[in-house]
């Protein structure tokens, strides 16, 4: 727990130094991520896919490029860059370096080119669970931070480099193409219709949830692996405070894109659809990894939300309740252990054991 206490105890400093210092911004950024990249690369056994994808590896590099064809279930991107690493000497841990530094990278200069207030990205970064993403679901992971890259084409209409990001993302994993859609969705404009209407479709996909999926393994079949496994189960409604706080949160976003056509749509659209598709974790957890996508939007979406509270004790106040509903949200997920990351080991961790 003790290094992630620090990172977040780092980014609340982060928010007097650069109101007082804003040329700080940079150096900041780039001693966060140096900070991250490091901690993510050298964890050891920390993850719950740690194992397995020190497995894939050691089977990727032992098939070479014929990997490519025979493994099914992981991504073209990310077998090559198991490759390239073998091709370059190093081992597992070179691998982890080399995708948290990519991972890192599309974060932190997404951050440091859209975000408002830095810091405050930062911090919602560590607490709102990307950061512990990052150290699980590394495919996964390196889709959704490519995916932060359609943000510009989102806002300007621009599909078919929307289209290339996404298909790039798909490259990592194949769930980023569930993205398409929502070039349209997330353009809509905010309005009672829009809302009502996408609440009702997703309330009949709530019901007819099984049957769709169903026809869904049908398509494709390298996903029938998932029912009856351990994420496969519903989750408590209590996972659904989270989303229903971020959509809270990006009121004030909503009521602007809401009240001026002009505005983009697209973070506080993020912010109700991301709250949609979580509900579907009441019947099958798993479907949460549909949802990282729009979900992680939310480290802008929030920033620019308290931005557009006019009144500057009021935008004060929002924003220190986000920072302690965010905090309650990090300290409810360590508990619960999210992503098999708390405690942190790191590889001294390995060169202590007996």
């Amino acid at each position: 727990m003790i290094p992630y206490l620090i990172f977040i105890g780092c980014a609340l400093a982060g928010g007097p130094l650069l109101a007082k210092q804003p040329e700080y911004r940079r150096k900041f950024l780039l001693a966060f991520a140096l900070a991250c990249w490091l901690l993510a690369s050298l964890r050891y056994v920390t993850g719950f896919d740690y194992r397995s994808y020190e497995t894939a590896f050691q089977n990727i590099t032992a098939g070479g490029l014929s990997s490519l064809t025979v493994s099914g279930k992981i991504e073209p991107g990310y077998i090559l860059l198991n490759l390239v690493t073998d091709f370059l000497g190093g081992g597992y841990r070179a691998l982890l370096f080399l995708v948290h530094l990519l991972f890192t990278l599309l974060v932190f200069l997404w951050i440091e080119r859209y975000s408002p207030s830095p810091w405050l990205s930062v911090y919602l970064f560590i607490t709102l669970q990307y950061f512990a993403m990052s150290m699980n679901l590394l495919r996964q992971s390196l889709a959704a931070a490519a995916i932060l890259w359609t943000y510009p084409f989102l806002q300007r209409r621009r599909f078919l480099p929307f289209c290339a990001v996404t298909l790039l993302a798909f490259c990592f994993h194949r769930s980023a193409l569930f993205m398409l859609p929502f070039y349209f969705l997330l353009n809509l404009r905010v309005s009672r219709r829009h809302y009502t209407a996408a609440a009702i479709l997703a309330g009949l996909v709530y019901l007819f949830l099984d049957p769709l999926l169903d026809l869904f393994f049908i398509i494709l079949p390298v996903y029938r692996s998932y029912p009856g496994g351990r994420y496969w189960q519903g989750n408590s409604a209590v996972y659904l405070l989270a989303p229903l706080g971020c959509f809270f949160f990006t009121l004030p976003l909503i009521r602007q894109a809401a009240r001026n056509s002009s505005v983009s749509p697209v973070l506080a659209n993020s912010a109700f659809y991301s709250l949609l598709i979580q509900c579907l974790i009441t019947q099958h957890f798993i479907l949460e990894r549909l949802s990282i996508y729009t979900a992680f939007f939310s480290i802008l979406a929030l920033p620019e939300a308290t931005r557009k509270i006019q009144e500057q004790r009021r935008a004060k106040v929002w924003t220190s309740l986000l920072v302690v509903c965010s905090l309650a949200y990090f300290l409810f997920a360590a508990r619960q252990g999210f992503h098999g990351v708390y405690p942190y080991h790191g590889i001294w961790s390995r060169a202590a054991s007996p």
